[in-house]
């Protein structure tokens, strides 16, 4: 049996609790966490290892990880998994700027696979124009690694066999009773709200709506902000807004998108999507913008609905379709199901990491 030292920093935890447990059932895993000490991921990482067995260790590291002082850490630790001596090295994080000059130093790079959760730069990322450069020289590094969509692995600039695809796992925060209102078909938004999520788009062609269409909705905003006070003024009809500014707990999850009817997704730019893979997750209809990287995970009419990209009218268009012909809901369900069954299910994706992790000798 292989073994595997898999790393996760918090920030991706929920990337990998779908697969982890399933994947112990083929290959010995050591589990290293980055997460700070007594926090909630690290409450959740710890008790998701007993529940399923895996051998697991924390590290983290002091100070912030943009500071060349976290180098000398990142290499302690490094020195500590190259004693491991595993098969396959997993790093499932972000090595900028400097863990993956550690990385390199320590861990022998034919055991090496890596992440690559962007291939093209989004204006919503911190230090974009710096880390442009750091995916090229990382692209030409002589490790395996992996992308979670095609339309960010067309942009890789190394040895295309070492380049692997395989979709972000289906999230699954636990079981649900309730189900959708069959009065008032329900909108959500679910996530952190930045410039990037648009959500005033939403609220703007939620207002169209209502000018037109006289058929009951509710749009359902969920989310920490950090000053939500622009979006607040967009809103002239509160009465179709069911807001929830603040971050909620994951037990609060099922719960919120079992009572939906559709995601929304009104992006600017998108490299790979949470709250999408959560609503497959529940089998919930998405609408989205017709971006790019919307296009190879949304399938128009079979598992959402797209509309073009920043265009008030064409959601607004969209939404009244959907509220005015409720029956689109149970099609693009029933289409969306059959469609996840066949092609990203939890058996689907194991298969894929299992060829992955048989391509490193």
């Amino acid at each position: 049996m292989k073994t595997i030292t898999w790393i996760t920093p918090d920030y991706f935890l929920q990337v990998d609790l779908p697969i982890l447990f399933q994947l112990k059932k083929y290959y010995q895993i050591k589990w290293i966490v980055y997460a700070q000490p007594n926090s909630d991921k690290e409450k959740t990482a710890k008790e998701y290892a007993q529940k399923h067995n895996i051998d697991i260790n924390f590290f983290h590291i002091r100070g912030h990880r943009y500071s060349p002082l976290s180098y000398s850490q990142y290499c302690k630790q490094m020195q500590i998994l190259k004693e491991y001596n595993s098969d396959i090295y997993y790093f499932n994080i972000i090595g900028f700027p400097y863990l993956l000059f550690a990385i390199k130093k320590y861990i022998p790079h034919n055991k090496i696979i890596m992440t690559m959760h962007h291939g093209k730069i989004h204006k919503g990322m911190q230090l974009r124009y710096l880390y442009k450069y750091y995916l090229r020289y990382l692209g030409k590094q002589d490790f395996n690694f992996q992308y979670f969509s095609k339309s960010q692995a067309k942009y890789f600039n190394g040895e295309k066999e070492k380049c692997h695809v395989i979709p972000l796992a289906l999230n699954d925060f636990g079981h649900s009773d309730k189900v959708p209102s069959k009065d008032v078909i329900t909108f959500l938004s679910f996530g952190h709200i930045i410039e990037t999520k648009n959500i005033g788009l939403l609220i703007q062609a939620a207002e169209e709506v209502k000018k037109y269409c006289n058929l009951p909705f509710k749009v359902k905003i969920v989310g920490h902000c950090r000053n939500w006070e622009p979006y607040q003024q967009l809103i002239k009809h509160p009465d179709i807004f069911d807001l929830q500014i603040k971050s909620i707990p994951d037990s609060d999850i099922p719960d919120l998108f079992a009572t939906a009817h559709y995601l929304v997704l009104p992006y600017k730019s998108v490299t790979q999507s949470g709250p999408l893979r959560i609503a497959y997750g529940y089998n919930i209809p998405v609408i989205a913008s017709d971006l790019e990287g919307f296009k190879e995970s949304i399938i128009n009419n079979t598992t959402g609905l797209l509309f073009k990209a920043n265009d008030i009218t064409s959601l607004a268009t969209l939404m009244q379709k959907v509220i005015e012909n409720p029956q689109i809901y149970d099609i693009i369900k029933s289409k969306q199901e059959k469609y996840i069954n066949d092609n990203i299910s939890e058996k689907v994706i194991i298969n894929k990491y299992i060829n992955m992790f048989n391509c490193i000798k």
